[in-house]
């Protein structure tokens, strides 16, 4: 027996949402949302689970409340079910919905609503008969929508993305297998640069550690980077650049931010040589914006220089590109992720009041089980502006474990003291066959000592250079990571 019920009149809906339009592209790991089971209609049901205020708009407007449940092919009685959270893993740009129906009767029709807690709707659905989708009366079939574009022109993501569910609807004589809900998170690529030139493309060309989107300051808002100070509250400010090449441009992002430090120098093995200084969670990137953050940093552990790793976490989105495995290489993951920057930048000032400065410099081997061969290599970043080397003095001086076991290789250097070389090559030098240890961390003391300070001021870029194996080639002596000293030398 039929009884009279209100149909749900979409005429207007589509007239509405076809002047509505939203370019979507790019995807990342969608998500999948699952009701009933694929049976074919096989009993026992399965459930449903319709919202209250997709519950009441039913009890306010059939003559039987309630929802039938999957399989049931009894007539009178609408099927409703509802998917929420679909923003748990970022803003939507796609979705997809696919079903299994049975057309019960020839005015029976397939909808999607979005009932507020009473029963009214919140924002304009779309709906369209079963016949239309091709499900003839008596006959069983699936619907797949694309809901960016629906038949009629309708786009609801802007609106999945403005109520973060859905409800499903068939009315009244037909019955519903399964429905199955497939959601696509934004694709965005948010990166920070590892050198002056770079524009996020993987893997990224030497050199890798002298991010100019990382820089600390030892006082609130200061310009430019200056090395930390123990003692005191420091502040690391990154810089995100959402217009990555590795994903179309025009989505919003949003992720985490983790800062980290380790002792300054080559290599370092993540995660063990990294330590957190801080996080920002829940971090919004415009669509194309360049945006800088800052992290406190309280836990500076002692006087002296360090390396600065910055990690962009958005697993859903914008994923890393090179998984970030237990010990690994942190110059190969920053070569490969444009999520990651690192910096390795120490700030030398020189004068006739303070000629002479000294740093750390971690030669770390990254084969944790065997002892490997290394180099360490002074190199002028800018062979065509004057090297350092014409107004100073760089010398290095090895522990004893190193000095040890070197002998005496290289070139551009000559031995002045027991364990110390003086750089002599005003373009670069070279200390070939050091011995590291099995997963050895050894600390080679840098001097930098002003000899002409009578002349005008003046800026210099020296880097020290790690070469060493890695996990990735064990047997190849290849860079591993550097420091930069950016040197000012002058009167005062």
């Amino acid at each position: 027996m039929r009884y009279p019920h209100p149909r749900i009149s979409f005429s207007a809906a589509l007239s509405l949402l076809v002047s509505v339009s939203m370019a979507w592209s790019g995807t990342a790991q969608a998500q999948t949302y699952q009701s009933g089971i694929v049976d074919n209609y096989v009993l026992p049901t399965e459930p449903v689970s319709p919202s209250a205020g997709m519950l009441a708009y039913i009890a306010a407007n059939y003559t039987y409340p309630g929802s039938r449940p999957h399989d049931d092919t009894s007539t009178d009685r609408w099927f409703a079910t509802t998917f929420t959270g679909l923003r748990r893993n970022g803003n939507i740009c796609g979705a997809t919905l696919r079903m299994g129906v049975r057309n019960g009767d020839s005015n029976d029709s397939v909808g999607l609503l979005f009932m507020g807690p009473t029963g009214t709707q919140l924002a304009t659905g779309w709906g369209d008969s079963l016949i239309n989708r091709g499900i003839g009366v008596g006959a069983s079939g699936t619907i797949s929508l694309n809901l960016a574009a629906l038949p009629g022109g309708a786009n609801l993501i802007p609106t999945l993305n403005a109520q973060g569910f859905v409800d499903v609807i068939v009315q009244d004589d037909s019955a519903v297998d399964y429905v199955t809900l497939t959601i696509t998170p934004c694709r965005v690529d948010v990166y920070s640069k590892d050198n002056p030139s770079d524009v996020g493309l993987t893997p990224t060309v030497d050199p890798i550690w002298v991010s100019p989107d990382i820089r600390v300051c030892t006082t609130f808002g200061c310009v430019g980077h200056q090395n930390p100070e123990y003692g005191q509250t420091n502040w690391v400010y990154v810089t995100l650049r959402n217009n990555g090449p590795l994903a179309p441009v025009g989505n919003p992002a949003t992720g985490s931010l983790f800062v980290y430090y380790t002792g300054s120098g080559g290599a370092a093995v993540w995660p063990t040589d990294w330590a957190l200084i801080g996080s920002i969670s829940s971090v919004s990137v415009a669509a194309g914006a360049t945006q800088e953050f800052f992290v406190p940093w309280t836990t500076v552990p002692a006087p002296g220089h360090y390396c600065l790793l910055s990690r962009w976490v958005a697993p859903l989105t914008d994923p890393m590109t090179l998984t970030e495995t237990f010990g690994s290489n942190t110059l190969n993951n920053t070569r490969w992720n444009n999520n990651l920057a690192w910096k390795n930048v120490n700030v030398v000032n020189l004068s006739p009041f303070a000629p002479l400065q000294h740093f750390n410099f971690r030669l770390r081997n990254l084969l944790a089980q065997r002892e490997g061969p290394a180099a360490l290599e002074v190199r002028i970043p800018n062979r065509t502006a004057p090297s350092f080397l014409k107004r100073g003095q760089l010398m290095l001086t090895l522990p004893q474990e190193l000095w040890d076991t070197w002998q005496r290789q290289g070139t551009g250097f000559e031995i002045v003291a027991e364990r110390t070389v003086r750089i002599v090559n005003p373009d670069g030098a070279r200390l070939d066959g050091l011995r590291l240890k099995a997963d050895g961390a050894h600390e080679v003391d840098v001097s930098f000592m002003a000899q002409d300070a009578s002349a005008d001021q003046e800026r210099f870029e020296v880097d020290l250079v790690q070469h060493s194996g890695s996990p990735e080639k064990p047997d190849e002596i290849a860079e591993s990571g550097g420091v930069r000293f950016d040197i000012t030398l002058s009167k005062q």
